[in-house]
């Protein structure tokens, strides 16, 4: 007894080191983008903010030691200040479509398992914005497939929105012909898609209109996630979020109440409040999670938080890499309401 009260007492003031996860610290991003080709690796940007033919290719990114989950310092691929993850030597590859549908659906053959994360980014974004934006959600969920960007020509300035908009509407045609070729290629792999803002526009029309024509696309599509959407609520509500929940998939809105500067200004300048802001309550619709992210920190604009809150970045994970329905994820409370006679049920961040 003396030897196990020993050992036992021993053991507890003995110095334990816990090893953090391990993550790879090089990032392959393979990109789609219909901006126009303006430099290269010595001359940034690579990519301007003007309409162009479909483009391919490939990003490696490197993560530096000292990145903070959910932190970006600088948004440049290159002659940054301080920068978290940057581009190697080499990068960007340029591709063409079938290397580029080759090298992403590499091993699909031998029914290798590898999700793609495709990310459409949203209003206000340059080129290099979105690759990084991208690497670092990557390496921050650990996510362990192919990330894919898909980059239309956003101005990248607080008074493009506009002419964004307008982007997203031209751009729509390319991105549908892209998802079809996503699914074509995909094999055993499945699909997470990511929007983020205007993004949602784009990727939401573009999706429905693929879906009416091959039904049988959803099966290849296992997470939808909308976060901080800049869609018409009600134009949602009636359009789009019938065709969009069924069985093999995760559908999940972030929303938040006020805090979100943008999409109060897309309201204003809309007329009409966004499906990612909040009037009253939120829109929640049969087979579709809707978060509220307003009890946790969202500064300073309140419209990144995908990306930038570790909160939501853990309840992604939760998400992508654990395939949980909003009741089965930490943090996060019920809350009920009725409308028209009917109850509903969204989910809010516990504070």
């Amino acid at each position: 007894m003396l030897f196990l009260a020993s050992s036992v007492l021993s053991g507890c003031s003995s110095s334990v080191i816990v090893e953090s996860n391990v993550r790879g610290t090089t990032i392959d991003v393979f990109y789609a983008t219909d901006r126009n080709f303006v430099g290269d690796a010595e001359h940034p940007p690579l990519y301007g903010n003007e309409r162009d033919t479909l483009r391919y290719g490939l990003l490696q990114i490197e993560r530096l030691p000292d990145h903070a989950i959910g932190s970006m310092e600088d948004e440049t691929l290159v002659d940054g200040k301080r920068h978290d993850f940057v581009m190697l030597p080499g990068s960007p590859r340029h591709l063409t479509q079938e290397e580029f549908f080759e090298q992403l659906f590499r091993g699909v053959e031998d029914g290798e398992r590898r999700d793609i994360l495709l990310y459409v980014h949203g209003y206000n974004t340059t080129f290099d914005k979105a690759a990084l934006t991208l690497a670092q959600v990557v390496s921050d969920l650990d996510f362990r497939g192919d990330a894919v960007l898909f980059s239309w020509p956003s101005a990248g300035k607080l008074l493009g929105y506009v002419r964004d908009q307008n982007n997203t509407d031209w751009s729509r045609v390319h991105l549908k012909a892209f998802l079809k070729e996503l699914v074509s290629w995909a094999g055993h792999k499945r699909l997470c898609l990511l929007a983020h803002s205007m993004g949602n526009r784009e990727l939401l029309t573009s999706l429905l209109e693929l879906k009416k024509e091959r039904p049988e696309i959803a099966e290849k599509i296992r997470v939808m996630i909308f976060a901080a959407p800049d869609v018409d609520s009600e134009v949602f509500c009636r359009d789009m979020a019938p065709l969009l929940a069924d069985d093999n998939t995760l559908v999940t809105i972030y929303v938040a109440r006020k805090k979100d500067k943008a999409l109060n200004a897309s309201k204003k300048l809309n007329g009409y409040v966004r499906l990612g802001g909040v009037d009253g309550e939120p829109v929640v619709m049969p087979g579709i999670d809707t978060v509220d992210v307003t009890n946790i920190d969202t500064a300073p604009f309140g419209h990144c938080y995908f990306a930038r809150s570790r909160s939501v970045l853990a309840d992604m994970y939760a998400i992508i890499n654990g395939g949980l329905r909003a009741e089965s994820r930490f943090s996060l409370s019920p809350v009920e309401y009725e409308k028209m006679g009917e109850k509903k049920i969204y989910w809010i961040f516990e504070k």
